[in-house]
């Protein structure tokens, strides 16, 4: 008995050993499920945290971003300019291609005219606020009550050439030649300025009248007329095309085509005025500190030259801006009013404006 009792003991007690260890290792079980799930909870709740900074930081970094260029359109100012394709855009046109109007906090709006009557049109409606130009063209603004005045000079040259097989190889024989230009223009008042510099009058030419310059060009290549003043691209074309060069506006010291700007625009937009000039004369040195044939693209696209006459073409050393010599304008005012296109009494001090001085 006391054996069959001794034996129940013992298996009883080896039952409740193993229910001991069951009831263990179903509490380390969960406890660890316990654990696992604090772990995975705690892992989540910090990803949400750091997801939510990373979320808050950029979204503060694109507010930043986008106060930043909403500053800066709010800072740079608008300056719109027309003008027609010729040497004298290329420092405008580097302007924008070499990032110097964001350096000054300008948006440089050039707009480009196949005529003059259609830049000057754009002028008069307001839609421009500043234009490249020339003498005669600021004489009749202000004859039409149109305030604009010259705030710099350009480097763009009016080349005198005959046809090639005219037999002319000198300006001493152009007496009695006939010569294409358009009346009352630029082109009119430098060939008179070219002619008289070489001790001629301004009948000691047959001028015909032929107002675009392309058909000019296409006279003198056929051999239809004996003269051509021409800006570039024309005149190298035509040179290149066998016309002899005869004189040039530079070569008598004639730089007759300015830039400039309306009053409203000089009294507005004073400060952007100025710093346009200053990225002008900036893109200047780059000319002329620079290899053409880092920036040939621009020249070719700017001034209209054939893609052909790439590595031909010659860009001659530009100024940095000032105003006109007082003499030149004088003399412009005075060869426009005897032709009725302005007023005598108009002075160079009604036609410039220093914006280094304002």
């Amino acid at each position: 008995m006391k054996k069959l009792v001794k034996t129940n003991l013992i298996k009883n007690l080896t039952k409740m050993n193993l229910i001991k260890i069951d009831l263990m290792k179903y509490l380390v079980k969960n406890d660890l499920k316990k654990s696992l799930l604090k772990i995975t909870a705690l892992a989540c709740i910090t990803a949400l945290f750091l997801t939510g900074c990373s979320a808050k930081k950029e979204s503060a970094q694109d507010q930043a971003g986008l106060q930043e260029s909403t500053t800066k359109a709010e800072d740079e100012v608008l300056l719109r300019i027309g003008m027609m394709s010729s040497s004298d855009v290329i420092p405008f046109v580097l302007i924008n291609e070499k990032g110097l109007a964001d350096k000054y906090q300008l948006e440089l709006q050039l707009e480009t005219f196949s005529s003059a009557k259609d830049r000057d049109a754009a002028l008069q409606a307001g839609e421009l606020d500043g234009v490249i130009t020339d003498y005669i063209g600021i004489c009749m603004y202000q004859n039409a009550n149109l305030d604009v005045r010259i705030t710099g000079i350009t480097d763009g040259d009016y080349i005198l050439m005959a046809g090639k097989n005219t037999g002319i190889s000198d300006i001493s024989q152009i007496k009695g030649k006939s010569i294409a230009i358009s009346e009352n223009t630029l082109i009119d008042y430098t060939m008179d300025q070219i002619l008289q510099n070489n001790g001629l009058a301004s009948d000691d030419v047959v001028k015909e009248i032929v107002p675009r310059i392309p058909d000019r060009l296409e006279l003198l290549r056929n051999d239809k007329i004996d003269l051509g003043l021409m800006p570039e691209p024309f005149a190298t074309i035509a040179l290149k095309d066998g016309a002899v060069f005869l004189g040039s506006a530079n070569a008598i010291g004639l730089y007759p085509a300015v830039s400039a700007f309306t009053v409203d625009a000089l009294e507005e937009k004073s400060a952007a005025i100025k710093k346009f000039y200053l990225a002008y004369n900036e893109a200047v040195d780059y000319m002329n500190q620079t290899d053409l044939s880092e920036y040939e693209e621009t020249v070719i696209k700017a001034v209209g030259y054939p893609e052909e006459m790439k590595g031909k073409i010659e860009v001659k050393a530009f100024r940095t801006s000032t105003l006109p010599p007082r003499e030149d304008v004088e003399d412009a005012i005075a060869w426009a009013s005897a032709r009725g296109l302005c007023s005598a009494d108009l002075t160079y001090d009604q036609l410039v404006y220093d914006v280094n001085t304002k």
